[in-house]
């Protein structure tokens, strides 16, 4: 992180990969950066299926920054996130599995509870 956001009116830098992307400018660029985002569906529309095959991605950032906040966005879901708090993410972006829930409440709750655990250290090997 540049350690500068209070200069820049509490903004935060940050840079993100599509899937087709190499992983390492991103990683190359960590240091100087809040969030490594790494896209787990293509951009450009909503309820695409999660790329698992990104996770990769994730521990390698995880591993070369263990403090740094690495986002993931796309196709996160209860039924997904395991798999990407496993794997190093602490950030998610998370729509149509909130939006189009019955109760958004809950899935909020069920995919912030396991990011925390992660977190907390408290994870089984996955």
């Amino acid at each position: 992180s540049s350690g500068n956001n209070a200069e820049y009116g509490g903004m935060h830098e940050g840079c993100g990969i599509k899937p087709k992307t190499p992983v390492e400018p991103l990683s190359d660029l960590g240091s100087l950066l809040d969030v490594l985002l790494v896209m787990t569906v293509e951009p450009g529309f909503g309820g695409q299926s999660f790329m698992a095959d990104m996770m990769p991605k994730v521990r390698h950032l995880r591993e070369r920054y263990p403090d740094a906040n690495i986002e993931v966005d796309g196709g996160l879901s209860p039924k997904t996130i395991e798999v990407a708090a496993g794997a190093g993410a602490n950030l998610i972006v998370s729509g149509s599995a909130v939006v189009k829930s019955s109760d958004p409440k809950s899935v909020i709750t069920q995919l912030r509870d396991v990011i925390n655990r992660y977190r907390e250290g408290e994870k089984t090997d996955a």
